[in-house]
């Protein structure tokens, strides 16, 4: 049977949100939506409509558009006037005056009296497809030249009165102002009001430090250098009236217009059922009170948006709320707000129960404060940190730390297989010594450890260190550890002098067993072999480099250094908008002879069966009383036993298809991608929530789990709350150059990082911090998501802009719905193109995202990464997953099926056609066989080439055998077993097509590889 299609959007179109008609737009003409080729003509236009002929002066007629513009410079963008009647563009247009707060054209009337459209903001669309560049098309002179000289003979402006050619040309009435959709429309708020209104307004209000005026929240606020005609004409409010639904949160949008320089902006919120400013107070992603202030200059506009609860119990009645708004040194200014709140009866029950409704209501805002899985309990399938207070250990799943008397760590011990399937191995140690930080010649005398038990999840520690620098100053450091059940120990290294003190260097030094490192990857070591030796210095300009992790397969380590300064960086194309912040304590920057440049680094060296890494940070003077953090995060991998069978089990088809159909083609989860009929816009699903739902239930019905592609690396600006969230002072999106496609150069402004565009649904995104209250509307939507019969299984994350202690929230959020359910899950994959780039930083992909892999399920590693020249470490590193305790697919070209299956990797479907395989595993039971590969020592089976790799699952029935060969050239190899049986057995390679013709083999029998090819062997079966 041929491979499922995708459902189209014949089939299934993506949901219409239906705008919200604005009754007010424009304070002169009316305002309307038309139709049109926008990317011919720009997304605005005036509708005109000449009366009279003008026979004697060239047709020509003159239109005054009262266009009210945001571009600085007007008359440096084209104007194109086309007739109604048959299409046509008029040639003949000159444009006289161009300012900002309208244009006067002169053009020919080339079909006589009848409609005329000026389009008077036309682009283009240039850089690439899916990250495009719009500008506007420059003006250029298009009238015969003959035609215009006869019809404005010099410039009429200058001319004397009498002879001006107006008093000649008749006048085109402007009938309306259109724009090509609702989204695009600058009405009400991005029309700008004139330099003599705002000048009026101004005048009227002197002696006030700002002026606020309350705006319905249907109407978001966008623009921040300029006001709204009715703004300006209206004046400012002391009242607001509203309806509102009972239950619901409901946003008031104030817009704050600041006449002079205003400092330490504040929203007090008095109302009886609470109340709070999502700008100035709120709950942090860590579910901490947020508080702060605002500085808006003079001259600027700041939207404010306050979040009323209102009580289901005013149903029927009115809410009265009083928002006051103080700045230091000015007069507090307030609002009155009086929402009715609709009777029980004609309330929406929905909103009663807890939903959010119409997200362009903005109620989702409040999600910005959401508490959803904010603890430190347990998620499967990490087990509950033991404590022996008596030798300082920590015992999580498959691994011990044990802590020397300082609070650092002695030793790291891991008890998981050499197959990482299991954690009942023998024990692997990983120091040879334990971990010190060394000052100089200081020794130190250290406080007793204190414990705390945070939860099941979590345990921290203290201790307080004391030391003496040449024998006069006292140096102290606060020691801070916390261990996650998951394998992540954080410690903060606070160090601080009573007095100026000179110091050869701050260094944490780290001695392992050179046999338990033999891998390595980070710190511009791609994935694979351990260096024998490495040098390296900080450069976050240029560098996404702040970790090493050194290990095998069943124990490791990353270290990542930081500071108190730390902020996750940008990533996947976007680094160097945002690239990592350099920890002052670490890199050590210092002037010298007029240079800058940074001492601190790290080195790596091999010697008498011990790995010595010491991250140094180089001389310096510590200043009295000001502390320097020395913080650092240590990784212990694997994180948790491999799955083998469940993961062959989970076959990923990545096309939202008919589910009968990709049931049949022997698939068992789908991945739902933005940009199709189910999750048309990126990052926002629950916007096409209903016929999501519907599809995952369609899935549920098949047998399907059912996936949604859900990030938090950019929005769609789909969502009604991407403009409100532009006015949070880059707190949930990055700032940036701006620019991109041209909604966002006409509605947000500047001052953002223009993402990722869809044109089969015309999505457009803006790259968010990553770290922000964000986490926490994330989080509740995935809540949201996941809830009920027809809640998404798990996510498809491409990418990750979120650290892990957001990624253990969305774990917790995605689990708990499965368990109410009563169904396995939930399923996390995470896709990643190859991080090792210029552009990208040099960061691999997996180092990367180190910390968040005990919570995925899945890699997809990825584009751009190699799957033909790399050697087989770099495979298991970089690609696999083993090391970490998960496992991966592949996806660049479809992988490499041979080499693949070594792994357990396969590339994604229906771009491959996995079916063959898949039919192969259920054939030879690979499901629920234990798998053992050529990372094991102790491998049962092996080839006789050291660039031919085999790996083994021991079935019901006999022995499957996937060989690959990273030879150069054609090899013929022989299999060794160690089981007598399996060497004395006849081996079969049977026909699966796309992948091996059949063949059979004796025992003993040479068998012939092509380089970067491979075999699936059966043995007695």
């Amino acid at each position: 049977m041929p491979l499922p299609t995708p459902v189209s959007p014949a089939v299934m179109s993506p949901p219409t949100i239906t705008p919200y008609i604005k009754t007010t737009g424009h304070p002169e003409v009316e305002c309307g939506v038309g139709n049109w080729d926008k990317l011919l003509y720009g997304n605005h236009r005036f509708v005109v409509e000449v009366v009279e002929a003008a026979e004697a002066v060239g047709h020509a007629h003159r239109v005054v558009l009262p266009w009210r513009r945001q571009d600085q410079d007007p008359g440096a963008v084209d104007v194109i006037v086309v007739s109604e009647k048959n299409g046509s563009r008029v040639r003949n247009v000159i444009l006289e005056t161009a300012t900002r707060e309208s244009g006067s054209i002169v053009f020919e009337a080339t079909d006589g009296p009848g409609i005329y459209f000026v389009y008077y903001l036309p682009y283009a669309m240039l850089g690439k497809p899916h990250y495009p560049q719009a500008e506007y098309l420059p003006h250029r002179p298009s009238a015969e030249p003959g035609w215009a000289a006869g019809v404005v003979p010099s410039p009429w402006w200058q001319a004397a009165e009498a002879e001006r050619p107006d008093n000649e040309l008749p006048l085109a009435t402007v009938l309306r102002y259109e724009a090509a959709s609702e989204r695009d429309s600058f009405a009400p708020m991005n029309f700008t009001a004139r330099a003599d209104e705002v000048e009026g307004l101004n005048t009227r209000y002197t002696g006030e430090a700002f002026l606020l005026f309350p705006e319905d929240r249907l109407n978001p606020v966008s623009m921040q250098r300029d006001l709204p005609p009715h703004w300006v004409i209206n004046g400012p409010q002391r009242s607001f009236h509203a309806s509102a639904e009972p239950g619901e949160d409901y946003v008031v949008q104030v817009g704050l217009y600041a006449l002079e320089d205003l400092h330490g902006v504040r929203v007090d919120v008095i109302s009886p059922a609470g109340g709070h400013c999502l700008n100035t107070d709120g709950v942090d992603r860590f579910g901490k009170p947020w508080r702060t202030s605002l500085a808006v200059p003079a001259g600027r506009v700041q939207a404010l948006y306050v979040i009323l609860p209102v009580p289901p119990e005013k149903a029927g009645t009115s809410l009265e709320a009083l928002l006051r708004v103080t700045a230091i040194g000015q007069a507090a200014q307030e609002v009155e707000v009086r929402l009715d709140v609709a009777a029980e009866s004609d309330a929406d029950p929905a909103i009663a129960a807890g939903s959010f409704g119409d997200p362009r209501f903005l109620r989702r805002l409040a999600w910005l404060d959401s508490p959803v899985a904010q603890d430190a309990e347990l998620v499967s399938p990490f087990t509950a940190i033991t404590v022996d207070q008596s030798s300082r250990t920590l015992g999580i799943l498959g691994r011990s730390l044990r802590l020397a008397e300082s609070g650092l760590p002695a030793q790291v011990t891991s008890t998981f297989t050499a197959a990482v399937t299991a954690t009942d191995g023998p024990a692997v140690e990983l120091f040879s010594g334990p971990m010190r930080l060394d000052i100089d010649d200081i020794h130190w005398s250290c406080s007793p450890l204190t414990f705390t038990v945070e939860g099941p999840a979590r345990i921290s520690w203290r201790s307080t260190w004391k030391g003496l620098k040449d024998t006069k100053a006292m140096l102290a450091l606060e020691l801070n550890g916390v261990l996650d059940a998951d394998g992540t120990v954080t410690y903060s290294l606070q160090l601080s002098s009573g007095e100026t003190v000179d110091v050869n260097d701050v260094g944490l030094q780290l001695e392992f067993h050179e046999a338990a490192v033999p891998l390595a990857m980070g710190m511009g070591v791609p994935g694979g072999r351990r260096p024998q030796s490495l040098d390296w210095t900080w450069d976050v300009a240029a560098k996404n480099q702040d970790a090493l992790w050194l290990g095998s397969v069943n124990v490791g380590m990353q270290v990542a250094l930081r500071d108190g300064s730390y902020e996750r960086p940008l990533n996947t194309n976007f680094y160097r908008e945002k690239p990592l912040v350099e920890p002052v304590s670490w890199a050590n920057r210092r002037e010298a002879d007029g240079v800058s440049g940074v001492r601190g680094g790290v080195t790596l060296r091999t010697s008498e069966g011990r790995v010595t890494l010491n991250a140094f940070s180089g001389a310096r003077t510590l200043a009295a009383n000001e502390p320097l953090d020395f913080n650092f995060r240590l990784l212990l991998t694997p994180f948790k036993p491999l799955q083998p069978g469940r993961h062959l089990a989970k076959r990923y088809f990545h096309q939202p298809a008919d589910p009968a159909d990709i049931s049949a083609a022997g698939a068992t989860v789908v991945n739902i991608h933005h940009a199709t009929a189910p999750a048309p816009y990126i990052n926002d699903p629950l916007l096409s929530g209903d016929s999501l739902r519907k599809y995952i239930g369609e899935c549920h019905r098949h047998g399907l789990t059912a996936k949604v592609y859900n990030t938090v690396r950019e929005l769609t600006f789909h969502s009604p709350e991407l403009l409100p969230l532009l006015q949070l002072d880059h707190e949930i999106f990055s700032d940036g150059p701006g620019k991109g496609h041209i909604w966002l150069q006409e509605h947000a402004g500047n001052g953002y990082v223009s993402a990722w565009f869809a044109p089969n649904v015309e999505d457009i995104a803006v790259v968010t911090t990553g770290e922000s209250r964000w986490e926490n509307f994330y989080v509740r939507s995935l809540q949201e998501l996941a809830s009920g019969e027809d809640g998404i299984d798990g996510i498809y994350l491409d990418d990750i802009a979120y650290d892990r202690h957001a990624m253990l929230r969305v774990r917790k959020v995605l689990e708990r719905a499965c368990q109410a359910r009563g169904v396995e899950g939930p399923e996390i994959d995470l896709h990643s193109a190859n991080q090792f780039t210029a552009h990208d930083g040099y960061a691999s992909s997996a180092n990367l995202y180190m910390e968040q892999l005990p919570y995925v399920d899945r890699l997809w590693l990825g584009e751009y990464f190699d799957y033909d020249t790399t050697d087989p470490e770099y495979w298991l590193v970089e690609l696999s997953g083993i090391p970490f305790g998960l496992m991966g697919e592949m996806l660049e070209g479809g992988g490499n099926p041979w080499r693949g299956m070594v792994f357990g990797m396969t590339g994604r479907a229906p771009a491959v056609d996995n079916r063959p395989l898949w039919e192969f595993w259920a054939e030879t039971g690979l499901e629920h066989a234990p798998m053992q590969g050529f990372w094991e020592p102790q491998s049962p089976v092996r080839s006789s080439h050291p660039d031919v790799l085999a790996t083994m699952w021991l079935t019901e029935r006999g022995m499957v055998v996937a060989l690959a060969s990273w030879a150069e050239h054609t090899e013929h190899v022989r299999l060794i077993f160690d089981d007598a049986a399996a060497a004395t057995s006849h081996m079969n390679a049977p026909a699966i097509p796309g992948f091996q013709t059949a063949a059979s083999y004796a025992p003993g029998d040479p068998i012939t590889l092509d380089p970067q090819r491979g075999l699936l062997l059966t043995i007695g079966y």
